[in-house]
């Protein structure tokens, strides 16, 4: 019986073609899983620059949206005297035109030099340069009646610059007073005010008037 013989160039001719074609889809293959795995890897990098975007945009957005709540309320704080620098020119004139306008007899008064006070509270802010500050004054007034003082620390707070708080008052008859007060006056009163005023960074440059 004759041996099996192979016909090689036959093989080569069939099989040379298929085994090329096999070595190009395997070679695209890994082509392809390896441009797979780099676009995963841009993917997850663009995720997460995209997430730390959208952090800060989020961020932006509440700080945009506290501005704007909060911007009106501190113009408002700021025209009236409360924010910026003490005017005290102009609430020693509103004290005046006040004490006119009510008909008061007599009012007098001294005004210690500001002082800087701690903050009751401390802000969240970093970078925080708020400075509250205050000066403390003695009223004297001469009234009529005691409602005239109410009157009179009423008118003062709606129209002079800065937030006024009144300490106490001492009230005196005029049978009771070792001076005389003014014509029209029955009543005689000392008063202890504390006139308070926020500055910042803003106002640095600025001088209290």
């Amino acid at each position: 019986m004759a041996a099996f013989a192979f016909d090689w160039p036959y093989i080569r001719r069939h099989t040379l073609l298929p085994a090329a074609s096999a070595c190009i889809m395997v070679a695209a293959l890994a082509g392809a899983v390896w441009m797979h795995g780099e676009q995963n890897d841009r993917f997850s990098d663009f995720s997460q620059r995209y997430d730390s975007v959208r952090r800060d945009f989020d961020k932006l957005l509440a700080e945009q949206r506290m501005v704007q709540r909060y911007e009106a309320r501190y113009q408002r704080l700021q025209r009236i005297g409360i924010i910026g620098p003490e005017s005290r020119l102009d609430w020693i004139e509103t004290m005046r035109t006040t004490a006119e306008s009510l008909s008061l007899p007599r009012v007098t008064y001294s005004i210690d030099p500001q002082l800087e006070v701690k903050a009751p509270v401390k802000s969240a802010a970093r970078n925080n340069d708020m400075k509250i500050r205050v000066s403390h004054a003695q009223l004297q007034l001469g009234v009529s009646h005691e409602f005239d003082v109410l009157r009179f620390f009423d008118e003062l707070q709606r129209s002079a610059p800065g937030l006024i708080k009144v300490d106490g008052c001492d009230l005196s008859w005029r049978a009771d007073l070792s001076a005389g007060l003014m014509p029209g006056s029955n009543l005689g009163a000392q008063c202890s005010v504390q006139i308070y005023s926020v500055t910042t960074s803003e106002f640095a440059e600025e001088e209290p008037s």
